[in-house]
């Protein structure tokens, strides 16, 4: 008896599905994809010499990214005579982030250096 009140249970809720009565669907696809608009930019312009130029070194923070930024700043400076080195995490240590780089802290880098050398490591 049990079973029984199980079953007409179960199909007094699915009745309309397991008996043929549907009703019309209608289905809006959606695309999980966004909508990307890629602005151009002109690219900048090569530093021909680096003699006497200011390296700026950005630094995420992960893991290693100042050991290999140290090890290019003494491969820089035996290279290149006049070559001055600004480790950016040291003048202003809130840039030393993966995340939320602001507008002000990129005009900070961009303006303390003639080029920027950043890493990201692990």
């Amino acid at each position: 008896m049990k079973k029984l009140l199980i079953i007409c249970f179960v199909l007094s809720l699915y009745g309309s599905v397991c008996f043929g009565e549907m009703k019309e669907q209608e289905w809006v696809l959606m695309n999980p994809v966004a909508d990307v608009q890629i602005e151009q930019f002109k690219v900048a312009a090569r530093i021909p010499d680096l003699k006497g130029k200011t390296i700026g070194l950005f630094w995420n923070g992960k893991s290693n990214g100042d050991v290999f930024l140290n090890e290019v700043a003494d491969n820089l400076k035996a290279k290149f005579d006049g070559l001055k080195i600004v480790r950016i995490w040291e003048f202003k240590p809130e840039t030393t982030t993966s995340y939320d780089t602001t507008m002000d802290t990129l005009k900070f880098i961009a303006q303390n250096a003639d080029l920027i050398i950043l890493a990201q490591a692990d």
